[in-house]
């Protein structure tokens, strides 16, 4: 019985030093870019903890196998029901994993019936609402030629031509939002400007949590076109996608994302710089932790094999991006944004961001930014009637999910 208990006793041990050597690795590699924001979790031998808003007061106290149970199934658990499980107290965890609506996230092996959401990036439509959501150029080629680029359309037609390859394959893909010009809120921004002098549709959206009191406050303010967007809608649009995506539950979500040169000011001339880069979950604020919610998604980011997972996802798709478009992958001095926003992942041009959907969607994800628009090349491609440019980009992201597929 002694030596029985004993070899358990090492067993567990053994156990408990490698989930803390593993967990301590992972805040380090994902999660250091603001050093504030270990206040905030605690990794010792017995377990993790997470502290509240003011990063003094014991919030959420896992042991090691309370940790390795919810690792399978927190990307799964609705925020209410995490909230109800780990701060109210209220059920038990054996209670959530013998529910039926409660099942550990799969590893898929082939796109048949696999559940894929597309996120094409802003908005597009007519020039003057990408001007609105400065996601627009226009790029003077020489004394007699311009070209003019919306970043919006340019995402949303490289979806439809990734759609169209996984429907074929037997995908069940979602787009978050229908046509150039339509956010993920099924109507423009200019509809929506007018849905806002009704308080029954303000009411609706803070009952969905998709408005805050600080942008309600805004809305009073008459601000112009382009400041609301980018004060007010933009974060509600980014919020309703990504409640639309976790309401799918997908088994991946590819976000596409088209990018410029940060240094050429201005985006009226062309550049000769041109890079491949994805971005993934992690590199979370400390900011974002001062929120219960904030601090409920930075756990399961940290349990879940969500950020591996994006890694190789999109180590993949840039990979065949950069393969097929002939474009290198971005270094961390390619970009100040990198060196200075992002964290290195183990894949080369993969980097950790914090950015809204890179956190707050369940899963694994790719934020794929292929090329730059404002190339001296790129532009003159992407502006040819149907761009076989564009068409290499979803084969790129179409070929990388493959990739990942089959090594899992």
């Amino acid at each position: 019985m002694f030596t029985f208990c004993f070899i358990n006793f090492i067993t567990f041990s053994s156990f408990a030093q490698n989930q803390q050597e593993y967990y301590t690795k992972k805040l380090e590699t994902y999660f250091s870019k603001d050093h504030k924001v270990k206040d905030f979790v605690r990794i010792n031998e017995t377990g993790i903890s997470i502290f509240d808003g003011n990063s003094s007061v014991l919030e959420i106290k896992l042991n090691w196998v309370e940790v390795s149970v919810l690792s399978h199934v927190i990307s799964t658990i609705s925020e209410p029901e995490l909230k109800k499980l780990l701060i109210d107290k209220k059920d038990s965890l054996q209670f959530y994993l013998n529910r039926d609506s409660i099942k550990e996230r799969s590893s898929p092996h082939s796109l048949k019936g696999m559940k894929i959401a597309i996120d094409p990036g802003h908005i597009g439509g007519a020039y003057h609402m990408g001007e609105t959501e400065s996601r627009c150029m226009t790029l003077n080629i020489d004394s007699t030629k311009k070209i003019q680029l919306v970043e919006g359309n340019l995402s949303f037609f490289t979806a439809m031509i990734l759609k169209h390859k996984l429907d074929s394959m037997g995908a069940q893909v979602m787009l978050t939002r229908p046509d150039t010009g339509i956010s993920s809120l099924g109507i423009s921004f200019f509809e929506w400007k007018e849905k806002i002098k009704n308080k029954t549709y303000l009411d609706s959206l803070r009952k969905n949590n998709l408005l805050s009191e600080k942008a309600l406050h805004a809305l009073n303010e008459h601000l112009p076109d382009k400041v609301l967007f980018t004060d007010v809608f933009s974060s509600i649009d980014m919020a309703a996608r990504a409640k639309k995506i976790n309401a799918f539950q997908p088994d991946i979500t590819v976000i596409i994302h088209y990018n410029v040169n940060e240094k050429n000011t201005g985006w009226n001339h062309t550049t000769d710089k041109d890079f491949v880069m994805a971005f993934v979950p992690g590199c979370t604020t400390s900011e974002d932790l001062k929120t219960l919610a904030g601090r409920l998604n930075f756990l399961r980011l940290l349990l879940s094999p969500d950020i591996e997972n994006s890694v190789n996802l999109s180590s993949a798709v840039a990979k065949n991006i950069s393969s097929k478009l002939n474009v290198p992958l971005a270094g961390k001095e390619d970009a100040t944004y990198l060196s200075e926003r992002c964290l290195s992942t183990p894949a080369k041009g993969v980097y950790s961001r914090d950015l809204a959907l890179t956190r707050l969607i369940k899963g694994p994800l790719v934020y794929g930014e292929p090329l730059y628009q404002d190339n001296a090349q790129e532009c003159i491609l992407l502006t040819t009637p149907n761009s076989d440019r564009l068409k290499l980009v979803a084969e790129a992201y179409f070929e990388g999910i493959l990739e990942y597929i089959e090594a899992k």
